[in-house]
């Protein structure tokens, strides 16, 4: 048995135990591994370190109650790692024997230091983690920084388990977002980039201005139409909305006059703003060399989202642009062999796929991971106007990064609005006999962040940026550190803020709405990053005064008493902790667990004394589970994304 999980291996001991003791009715492994679930911990530690409900065994092995509290008691005491076993009611409560279990736990932190958490059995794989994939037309606002966040974890967390692990970022630059930006900018005649401004955040602006007058435009037009009819309602709703996007454009003019005065100006003339639009989207999807001003448009703005994902350290080793998938042929590949497949149709006079026949499967449903409630229409393939769709060009994009990277499972992170484009999209790839990339098609879902106070929009150029967000949050921190009578530099506070940003991001459910709380994400005391890294520096500093110690000196014979006990129990999880989330991909698991041992710990450094305990063997070991809190912190850290700070 691996003894590179300390609490699978101590829970497994006590299994294999009861195993025996129980004859053949729990011999079989599958039984086994049942057994090791009955086995739980005890609401308070006052009642035991491990607890067993008698009737669940009893209906799990087909015993009678009554026979199994002497047979249980007797046998688990016997081993060496109970030091005893007391029944109360239905539960058998056992005390760990922490001489044991202590050197055990230590031991093998000590061994596999940096690897600690690591998961023996599991079998490697090449993964492919897509993420951020944000439109190429905008800066990083708060909902693109979650997806960064947790796609940068997602990778962390395969590395640390041994895999082989690719991070892609896919451009979507044959989409109608970044042919309204291509052609604000080309009305403004490609000016020079404001050296006072991120390209992103430039482009971000133009891209709104632009969008926000052929909106108004359009609605002039209506508002005409309307009040030639009479229709004095839908005239009162029509100047309201044009009201409200004047003021955007009010607010848009503040910061680029000139762009937004001449864009006015410019879209007016136009008879037709968005068949201009339009001519330009078909054009450089078909790789007209008039229109391939667009690739150098969108190449700007991901100039600045590459130096936002630098500061906030998340990396991408590949950049695929979807107007490459067009050109090469690939997307070109996906509609032959859609026209000749059996699930082919016309839909509204549209190519189309159509999967009624493979939803009706239930089993299929499952493998594919398709909501049971979830209403599934036909792929259009192709527009009217020859043009393709998102979903038809991420078919030849999925089937890109499963070759080139001979993925067994390819990732992507995005946002929980796209579950039908991403149900359709392993749909498709089944129908087109795809099977294995359809079924190793993860889609990584997350819900919306809401900053209260803000209301977002990148079309009208509303939204808090993951810049301003940095930026806000490290003076904020240098501030903090003042108050604590200490200074920062400007890289230090970056450090502490983004990892803040990390810790709240991954603390919350990626199926769940998150809010950001500006005076929490801080706090040193509890619940944060920060807290986390605070707790680190301080083990960091008992190991660093300490120096060499022998391990031969510690004298475990302590390691039962309070709240050692209860550290090193914490400390032995973590293999688990990490084997259970790297199945789940919940991060918010493994998040609550660190705050847990770090508040654990600072609860022991601040009633026990450690390098002034004068017992030497009672000193070597309070250094020794310090070293482990160590340990463990920094590698949660390192899976995290956060920074692994030497002080604060």
């Amino acid at each position: 048995m691996s003894l590179s999980n300390p609490y699978r291996w101590l829970k497994r001991s006590i299994s294999s135990e009861l195993s025996k003791v129980l004859s053949n009715a729990c011999a079989d492994p599958k039984t086994l591994t049942q057994l090791e679930n009955i086995i739980e911990e005890p609401p308070k530690r006052e009642f035991g370190d491990l607890s067993i409900h008698l009737a669940r065994l009893s209906k799990l092995c087909d015993i009678p109650l009554e026979n199994l509290t002497n047979l249980l008691t007797s046998s688990l005491e016997k081993l060496n790692l109970v030091e005893k076993v007391v029944v109360v009611g239905n539960y058998v409560n056992i005390f760990i024997n922490y001489t044991v279990f202590s050197a055990q736990v230590l031991n093998t932190i000590t061994s596999y230091d940096s690897r600690y958490g690591f998961i023996e059995d599991h079998v490697r794989k090449r993964v492919i983690v897509e993420y951020v994939s944000a439109n190429p037309v905008h800066p990083l606002h708060l909902g693109s920084g979650r997806n960064a966040v947790l796609g940068d974890f997602l990778y962390r967390l395969n590395k640390f388990l041994g895999n082989e692990v690719q991070r892609r970022y896919y451009v979507n630059d044959v989409g109608l977002q970044a042919a309204f930006l291509a052609y604000g900018y080309y009305k403004l005649g490609f000016p020079d980039i404001p050296p006072s401004m991120k390209p992103d955040h430039y482009l971000g602006l133009v891209y709104a201005a632009t969008t926000t007058i052929i909106d108004v435009l359009k609605l002039r037009k209506s508002l005409k139409e309307a009040e030639a009819s009479g229709d004095l309602n839908k005239a009162s709703e029509l100047r309201s909305e044009i009201d409200s996007l004047m003021s955007d454009l009010g607010r848009l003019a503040e910061v680029i006059p000139n762009e937004v005065n001449v864009l006015a100006e410019k879209i007016a003339s136009e008879e037709d703003p968005e068949l201009e639009v339009l001519k330009i989207l078909r054009g450089y999807e078909r790789g007209e060399p008039e229109y391939l001003f667009v690739r150098r448009v969108c190449s700007r703005v991901i100039d600045g989202i590459k130096e936002t994902l630098e500061r906030m350290n998340t990396g991408i080793d590949v950049w695929d642009w979807e107007s490459d998938l067009v050109w090469e042929g690939r997307v070109d590949e996906v509609l032959e062999k859609a026209s000749s497949s059996s699930y082919f149709g016309f839909h509204k006079g549209a190519p189309a796929l159509f999967f009624k026949n493979l939803l009706s499967t239930e089993e299929l449903r499952k493998r594919l991971r398709i909501p049971e409630v979830l209403e599934v229409p036909p792929l259009i393939l192709r527009r009217s106007d020859g043009t393709t769709l998102y979903t038809t060009r991420d078919i030849a994009y999925t089937l890109k990064k499963f070759r080139e990277f001979s993925a067994d499972e390819v990732i992507n992170v995005i946002a929980i609005e796209q579950t039908l484009s991403q149900a359709q999209l392993r749909l498709a790839l089944y129908a087109l006999g795809y099977e294995k990339e359809a079924e190793n098609l993860i889609h990584y879902s997350y819900e919306m962040v809401n900053l209260p106070g803000a209301s977002m929009s990148g079309r009208r150029g509303r939204y808090v940026t993951v810049d301003e967000l940095l930026k806000q949050l490290s003076e904020m921190v240098k501030n903090l550190m003042r108050e604590r009578g200490s200074e920062v530099s400007d890289e230090q506070a970056l450090k502490i803020a983004r990892s803040a940003i990390k810790y709240t991001v991954l603390s919350v459910s990626p199926s769940k709405t998150l809010t950001v709380d500006l005076k929490r994400i801080l706090d040193l005391k509890q619940n944060s990053g920060p807290y986390i890294q605070y707790t680190y520096v301080r083990a960091r500093s008992v190991i660093e005064k300490a120096g060499n110690y022998s391990t031969g000196t510690i004298d475990y014979r302590r390691a039962g008493k309070e709240p050692i006990r209860t550290l090193i129990l914490e400390l032995s999880k973590f293999p688990e902790v990490i084997s259970d989330v790297a199945s789940s991909k919940q991060p918010e698991d493994l998040i609550a667990y660190a705050n847990n041992l770090a508040t654990i710990f600072n609860k022991f450094y601040e009633s026990e004394p450690i390098l002034r305990e004068p017992d030497e063997g009672f000193r070597a070991l309070k250094v020794a589970v310090t070293h482990g809190v160590l340990i463990v912190l920094r590698n949660f850290m390192e899976i995290c994304g956060m920074d692994v700070l030497e002080k604060i």
